[in-house]
């Protein structure tokens, strides 16, 4: 009797190890974010400022470590020319891993919400445990990468757009001749914690119902 127990226990041990093992190895562990923002953006990963710029031309390249598989993207993004005077945009993507697994601007998963300008807002809009439920999940999506109103600028993008190349699109929340001041969030994997009991949204989740 004693013998079984102990082969049981054994057993149910490396059973538990494999599992382990595999969640593991399964989680993400590394990314790159791409942003530009038509006229300037600054780049939150985890509530921590990476990245901001001023030419929609030139986009910023942040590359970030996931804890656990897990990241908290936000972008604050301004468009310069006020109301109905130009046309607000913002494409991003994400590249996790070495595969590599491929998020833009355009599939589900990001949300937005306006705003004033980055200096007047202080409610941690950039935090991991920023309740974003009542945000906008249609977002308004426009053209390609390389097409469209910006696609002047396409050449001198792709000198950072590339390997991968960029497959986005230009998106806005609402029409891009209203708001001036926007901000979104994407939600890498699972945070275990979440305000009002609410659990985020999982990359994993989005993925395989697109797929």
């Amino acid at each position: 009797m004693n013998t079984r127990i102990m082969v049981c226990l054994t057993a149910i041990f490396l059973l538990g190890s494999l599992i382990l093992i595999q969640t593991t190895n399964a989680a993400l562990k590394k990314g790159t974010l791409r942003v530009s923002g038509d006229n300037q953006w600054v780049v939150f990963i985890n509530g921590e400022e990476v990245a901001r710029n001023t030419d929609w031309q030139i986009p910023t390249a942040t590359d970030f470590t996931l804890d656990n598989g897990f990241a908290l993207i936000a972008v604050y993004v301004h468009d310069n020319e006020a109301g109905n005077t130009g046309r607000g945009g913002f494409l991003a993507d994400i590249i996790l891993d070495d595969k590599p697994n491929y998020i833009g601007t355009g599939e589900e998963g990001w949300k937005c919400d306006t705003g004033q300008l980055l200096s007047q807002r202080n409610d941690g809009w950039e935090k991991i445990n920023f309740d974003d439920s009542d945000w906008e999940t249609d977002l308004e999506i426009m053209d390609k990468f390389g097409a469209g109103i910006w696609g002047g600028g396409t050449n001198k993008m792709q000198q950072v757009l590339n390997n991968p190349d960029c497959t986005a699109n230009w998106v806005w929340c609402g029409p891009n001749d209203g708001e001036d001041d926007i901000y979104f969030r994407y939600t890498i994997g699972q945070y275990p914690v979440e305000p009002k009991g609410k659990l985020t949204t999982s990359w994993a989740s989005i993925k395989s119902n697109i797929q």
